[in-house]
């Protein structure tokens, strides 16, 4: 029986799958803002903790730095709201926000190989004053090489409501740390 359990555990750390997550550190891109910077800091901290997966945050100044960086496989993890992604796609508005979101999703999966997944609980309004949802993007590769992150993530789905929300942003506009509220929300989620 021990030998069983020995080879079986030898043979966990030689597979492909087990290899593919060793050593490997996940990167968030996320924009300077406090939006960017709160939830950025709310997915690292879940995978850090639920996984033990060692996961930096990268800020950027702009969407256009973030894309960059996950066409150079630099960034891992991004966080988008669907009218910008509809923006960014040169698509013209959509006011249904579901129907944003299923065009987007579709479109940045075919062409761009990245997965959309569930999006967050609350609603943006553009500019233009048109109801957008965020979510959380992984590229391809991954998905791949961590096939539990979008059930981990999509756990965030209806946690993340409006009040929430603009709870959280509140508290960093007034001086607390971004990684410090992350913690504290997801702790009274119950996700850690």
């Amino acid at each position: 029986m021990k030998k069983a359990i020995v080879f079986f555990v030898i043979l966990m750390f030689l597979s492909p799958a087990a290899d593919a997550c060793v050593g490997k550190t996940l990167i968030v891109g996320v924009t300077k803002t406090t939006e960017g910077k709160v939830l950025g800091q709310i997915l690292s901290t879940l995978v850090n903790e639920r996984t033990g997966t060692t996961v930096e945050v990268y800020f950027y100044d702009d969407l256009e730095g973030i894309y960059d960086a996950v066409k150079e496989k630099v960034v891992d993890i991004s966080i988008e709201n669907t009218a910008s992604a509809m923006n960014y796609l040169n698509m013209p508005e959509e006011k249904d926000a579901k129907i944003a979101y299923k065009k987007v999703k579709a479109t940045y999966e075919q062409e761009k190989g990245l997965i959309w997944l569930k999006p967050f609980g609350f609603k943006k309004s553009s500019e233009s004053g048109i109801s957008s949802y965020t979510a959380t993007i992984l590229r391809t590769e991954i998905l791949n090489n961590f096939p539990a992150l979008p059930r981990l993530f999509n756990k965030l789905g209806s946690k993340i409501n409006d009040s929430a929300y603009t709870k959280m942003i509140k508290s960093v506009e007034s001086g607390k740390e971004p990684k410090s509220v992350a913690k504290d929300f997801l702790k009274s989620k119950k996700l850690i």
